[in-house]
């Protein structure tokens, strides 16, 4: 034997072998001349137990070893469990986190309608290719809608991921109760052109278009279809259908208004880049809940690739003209949407801020709440606001059937963005002041302080001193003097604030009565000389412009759902309004017993003071205290402003608790209003949320996702015309409190780690991914350098050590963390995004803004600075690792449990005798001797064989017909992974037999030894190819789905992408080729090829292959984790490329054999006399494998063995 040969042999001597029970033992070589039926074997410690059953020399195992194998299977594999446990704490943290920590509580209030959908029959074939596929309907709301024919203005519905045409019926129902209620308050309104919606929603099949983006492709082409035929209705219509009462004429449509929900707002944005799309046939489209900026689940290349493509061409298309007259509107569910990331939601980015407008629910008035994914197109405070909007911009006088682009987003912004964002630009006042420049009051109030403070009803009533006017007995006037020297600064003005309420039974304050009318005058004296000595000198007084006061929720958070929320009204006076006047003067409602309320207004010296303070992350990680100083006079202002700069990092939740301070002067019982908050973000005027009365607040940020777009900084200029205002200038809290109860407030700062883990699931999932593809690839190469570099490691059970084997899955991880490598991981994790932003810096005044942008995206793109930089992703790699082990776990229990019942099923089956387990025992050694006796009666060679290669060749064939043509290759690597997952079972059930038969042969037949030895190496080595391929089935989900979907509809027709062999191959290849033998160690002379010596090359650039899969996925593949599957498929090609070449080499040796054989076969026949035969067995080698069809006896020649 060579040297090798020898040097295998006598390490295998010491091999370890399973029992049939399943516990490991090791042997201990003995002598021939021991080998008895007194013979003992040795237990992990090194004890010997005697046989007392006869003379059969079985030795069976103890509950003492069964124990204590155990016990050094845990101390063994203790990294192991304690990364297992780890991890374990921290996904259930977060997955409770998920479910049960948000931000924010449902309230939403449940709205009804009475739908009817009339399908589009006419709409087939003959108007678009898709007619078999996607339905198009026309809704219609019971009890109003009469004519089952449109003649309206055009809305068209678009579902989205795996959306229904049904999800159009709240919307619809409350937009047509909307316009209603109109014609019944104003008639009139349809002269000016508000004629009512017709809403048409499409069916899609329901397909998920979020995963699958050729079917974001086919969707668009079929909705633009569908409003070529929307408009082709109208020129019939419209003439049989009179509305006006004036003779009005109504345009003809040329656009239809597109709705979508979710991926269908990427569908409408989609449709415009199609060549089938009609330009100026979508004006206006709304969407709800829609990932505008990046996929939710960057799964499939195709989705990526549509992305790319629209918000390129939305970026440019406002330039070239193609997009001017197109508004586009974004609403977004904020907190509670669980099934998208709320910061992909803005389009400031994608079009200018004169086309554009983003917003959160939280802050649309008469809303305020956070929505789920859902409840957004249900949710009855939603339906209500967004209804109402949509009656104040149709125009049916336009072909656009809207109002123009200015007027249409004025509208748009009045409706959906707070008062206290529009700056008194959009909002106008909704009342037409009273004219009052002759009218002569008499005071019955005056407040010297520059302050009114006046509490609802008053016993006070006023007297208005009119010529040609009786006095108004419920109103009354109140006076504050203007100090002029400290009006001067042009930031001066007055802070109102009021609230007015019905009085109910039992339920004081419990319903608002609307804005009441308050009007606002500035005041001289008439008499100059006659002021200056006279208390209440005669006034006259001046309307002043106020504009439409700001609405602030009455509603804490968790109260009960309903859609009438009480609440208080604030507006602001600037100092330009008040310079010419010496009295300020309000015009109150009093008198009535069944109104309750107040009003506060208070002159303050600067109306845009800013308190500014930067917490820094080292001191949220404990508590950061805010302290909001008085003002002179011992008071503050009745609203307060802080700015808290802080960076653009969506990933903590801070909290917030809220202490008041009472005033010295404060009168017994309680404050008339409950302390108000409010979070927003600034100019950017996205996300805005209330908190009313409450101490503890969780305040979240929204923003833009984690990856840029590189346009954004090429359009980042003013004259680009893209919306300057999204650059982050930090978090804002404004709070308003009752100045004459409070003198004060203090505000705690901190970090709420629980909910912050929620907002980690929302955002980095696809980083899971990602960082779980890479710790399979490092456990693969450390497999494969175990095995390359005949490594011997301990057995977890005895510590016992055997020969070089090819390491499980568990013990390579276990090796991972013990050998530095989980802390090498952890400390790149936590400086890559350290040099990312470092480089970036540098870059962004010498660098292109493409470039600077790309190198921002990379890894987990740069959002937040100083400890969130490092911490998240260190947290993503340790959790990571543990799902990776925790794979491991599964698939090594499930292959080993269907091993162990085989095994045992089969022993039962054999024996007559009850299954206990000295009986199994004593027949397997029985089994065995009479397996050597076979062995020792052979007398000459056989002929070696070459493996078949009949059903490889008919797999292959197969393989190629089936996805070139109908089957999905994602379908063929389902099944390639499942087979891979029966030939795991297989390999290890095999194992086990044979470890069973080594435990009965005991140390007297090390052959016996090393074959149970390398059957364990192959079943390790399928598990680990197993174990691999399982990170690339999440890839493979979507186009499944869809497939199953189309062929529900006897669709057949797949994206092109689909049927691409090569996406396959390397799997396919490496499939066949692993069933046969275990891959060949990378410095074996035999896989010398090309003319080398060697083949250390081949080592080397294998493990430089499997180094920059690494780099490759740590650097992008967070962002477009997709690409993992075509590395994973690279990866199983190479390996099946080294594989093969030991194949060919392989079958070259046996025909060279098969040829000495038959000479020598020849050379005996011709001779006198007959060679005596040797009946020593044959030679065994370290790299014998077993054949899968004779039960797991060994094969009968060397090579045969090998390639079998």
């Amino acid at each position: 034997k060579s040297s090798n040969t020898q040097r295998r042999e006598e390490a295998s001597t010491s091999a370890v072998v399973t029992s049939s029970s399943g516990s490991l033992a090791s042997v201990r070589e003995r002598s021939p001349a021991s080998n008895t039926s007194g013979s003992s074997f040795e237990d992990s410690t090194g004890r010997e137990e005697q046989d007392t059953r006869g003379s059969s020399g079985i030795s069976a195992p103890t509950t003492e070893t069964h124990s204590r194998s155990l016990v050094s299977f845990v101390r063994a594999r203790s990294a192991v469990f304690c990364l297992l446990f780890l991890s374990s704490i921290i996904g259930l943290l977060a997955a409770r986190s998920y479910f049960n920590a948000q931000p924010d509580i449902p309230s939403c209030v449940m709205s009804y309608s009475r739908p009817r959908f009339l399908e589009q029959t006419l709409f087939d074939k003959a108007w678009t290719r898709f007619s078999a596929k996607y339905k198009l309907y026309l809704y219609r709301e019971g009890g109003y809608d009469v004519f089952d024919e449109p003649y309206r203005i055009p809305v068209l519905f678009v579902p989205g991921n795996a959306g229904s045409p049904k999800q159009a019926r709240s919307i619809a129902s409350a937009t047509t109760s909307a316009f209603v209620d109109l014609m019944g308050k104003d008639p009139s309104a349809v002269d000016r052109g508000q004629i009512g919606f017709d809403f048409f929603t499409v069916g899609l099949n329901e397909e998920f278009t979020a995963l699958h983006g050729y079917s974001i492709l086919e969707q668009a082409d079929f909705v633009n279809d569908a409003i070529r035929y929307i408009l082709s209705l109208y020129p019939k219509t419209r003439l049989r259908h009179k509305l006006s009462t004036n003779g009005t004429e109504y345009a003809l449509p040329t656009s239809v208004i597109v709705i979508g929900h979710s991926m269908g707002g990427v569908v409408a944005r989609t449709a415009f880049t199609l060549p089938n799309h009609i330009v100026g046939s979508i004006q206006a489209i709304f969407t709800l809940a829609t990932p505008h900026n990046n996929p939710t689940a960057s799964l499939e290349y195709y989705v990526d690739k549509v992305y790319t493509s629209i918000n390129s061409f939305w970026r440019h298309g406002f330039h070239h003209g193609t997009l001017d007259d197109v508004s586009l509107v974004s609403i977004a569910g904020g907190n509670l949407d669980s099934m998208i990331n709320s910061d992909y939601t803005y389009v400031g980015n994608l079009a200018p801020e004169k086309n554009s407008l983003s917003v959160l629910s939280s802050g649309i008035d008469n809303v305020w709440l956070s929505l789920d994914h859902q409840s957004i197109l249900w949710c009855a405070q939603m339906v209500r606001q967004f209804s109402n909007m949509m009656l104040h911009i149709m125009d049916a006088r336009t072909p656009s059937q809207l109002l123009p682009l200015d007027r249409r987003m004025d509208a748009m912004r009045q409706h959906l963005y707070s008062r206290l964002d529009s700056e008194s630009v959009y909002a106008k006042s909704a009342f037409i002041p009273r004219k009052t420049e002759s009218d002569l009051y008499r005071y019955t109030q005056f407040y010297n302080e520059g302050a009114v403070r006046v509490s609802i009803p008053d016993k006070s009533i006023a007297e208005l001193a009119s010529p040609d006017e009786k006095a108004l007995q419920d109103r009354s006037l109140h006076l504050v003097s203007i100090d002029q020297a400290k009006n001067k600064g042009p930031s001066s003005g007055m802070q109102i604030i009021y609230g007015l309420w019905k009085r109910k039974r039992d339920q004081p304050n419990s319903d608002l009565i609307g804005d009441p009318g308050i009007q606002i005058f500035g005041c001289n004296p008439i008499d100059a000389k006659a002021a200056a000595t006279d208390d209440l000198p005669d006034v006259a007084c001046k309307s002043i412009y106020v504009p439409e006061p700001a609405s602030l929720p009455l509603k804490s958070t968790g109260g009960a759902p309903r859609m009438d929320v009480p609440l208080l009204k604030y507006a602001e006076l600037p100092a330009d309004q008040l310079k010419k006047f010496k009295y300020v003067g309000a015009e109150l409602p009093v008198g009535d017993i069944g109104r309750s309320g107040f009003f506060h207004a208070q002159l303050v010296e600067n109306l845009s003071d800013v308190l500014v303070y930067s917490p820094g992350y080292h001191s949220l990680l404990w508590s950061y205290g805010i302290h909001v100083p008085e003002q002179s006079g011992g008071k503050v202002s009745p609203r307060t402003r802080i700015r808290l700069d802080v960076p653009e990092n969506p990933f903590f939740v801070f909290q917030a608790k809220l202490t008041m301070r009472p005033a010295r002067m404060a009168k017994l019982g309680k404050p008339r209003f409950g302390t108000v908050v409010r979070q927003s973000d600034g100019r950017r005027m996205f996300e805005s949320k209330f908190w009313y009365d409450q101490s503890a607040m969780d305040i979240a940020i929204h923003g833009r996702g984690a990856y840029l777009p590189s346009d954004d900084f090429v359009n980042a200029g003013e004259s680009s015309g893209m919306d300057t205002s999204s650059v982050w200038e930090g978090m804002f809290l404004d709070v308003w409190i009752d100045t004459d109860y409070y003198s004060g407030f203090d505000i705690s700062l901190s970090i709420n780690w629980y909910s912050s883990l929620n907002r980690m699931v929302k955002r980095y999932d696809m980083a899971l991914l990602a960082l779980s593809f890479i710790w399979a690839c490092l456990v693969l190469l450390d497999q494969l350098r175990a095995w390359n570099n005949d490594i011997s490691r301990s057995e977890p059970s005895t510590g016992a050590v055997g020969r070089p084997t090819f390491p499980s899955c568990l013990g390579s991880i276990e090796h991972l963390i013990r050998n530095g490598t989980l802390v090498t991981m952890l400390i790149v994790a936590a400086l890559t995004p350290v040099l990312q932003t470092l480089v970036a810096g540098l870059m962004r005044n010498t660098w292109a803004p493409a470039t600077l942008a790309a190198w921002n995206n990379l890894f987990m793109g740069v959002r937040g600075s100083g400890l969130s930089l490092c911490l998240l992703p260190v947290f993503l790699v340790l959790l990571s690792l543990g799902f990776v082990a925790f794979e491991a776990v599964v698939l090594t229990a499930v292959c080993s449990l269907i091993s162990w019942i085989v095994v045992k099923v089969a022993m039962c089956l054999r024996s007559n005798k009850p299954a206990d387990e000295s009986s199994e025992i004593a027949l397997m050694h029985q089994q065995f001797q009479n397996y050597q006796q076979q062995q020792q009666q052979q007398q000459q060679f056989s002929l070696i064989k070459n493996p078949a290669i009949t059903r490889p060749l008919i797999a292959t064939v197969a393989f190629i017909v089936f996805v070139g043509t109908f089957v999905p290759y994602q379908f063929a690597f389902l099944v390639i992974y499942f087979a891979q997952l029966i030939t795991s079972m297989r390999t290890m059930v095999h194992a086990h037999h044979a470890a069973s038969k080594a435990l009965l042969a005991g140390s007297a037949h090390p052959k016996a030894l090393a074959a149970s030895s390398v059957l364990k190496n192959r079943a390790n080595y399928q598990l680990a190819l197993l174990l691999f391929w399982t990170s690339s089935l999440p890839y493979c989900a979507p186009e499944l789905l869809v497939w199953v979907r189309n062929l529900s509809v006897m669709w057949f027709e797949d994206a092109p992408s689909d049927h691409n062999l090569v996406n396959m191959a390397g799997y396919f290849a490496l499939r066949m080729l692993a069933s046969y033998h275990i891959v060949p160690r990378l410095d074996s002379r035999r896989l010398a090829l090309f003319g080398c010596r060697d083949s250390r090359w081949i080592r080397t650039v294998t493990y430089a292959f499997f180094g920059l899969a690494v780099a490759a996925a740590w650097v992008y593949s967070v962002r477009r984790p997709y690409m993992l599957y075509s590395i994973a498929n690279g990866i199983s090609a190479w390996l099946a490329m080294i594989q093969l070449a030991d194949f060919v080499v392989q079958h070259t040796s046996v025909n060279r054999q098969n040829e000495a054989i038959a000479m020598r076969t020849q050379t005996r026949s011709a001779g006198t006399q007959d060679e005596p035969v040797s009946s020593e067995p044959a030679e065994y080698d370290s790299d014998l494998a077993y054949d899968d069809d004779d039960d797991g006896e060994p094969c009968k020649n060397l090579l045969d063995r090998k390639l079998r």
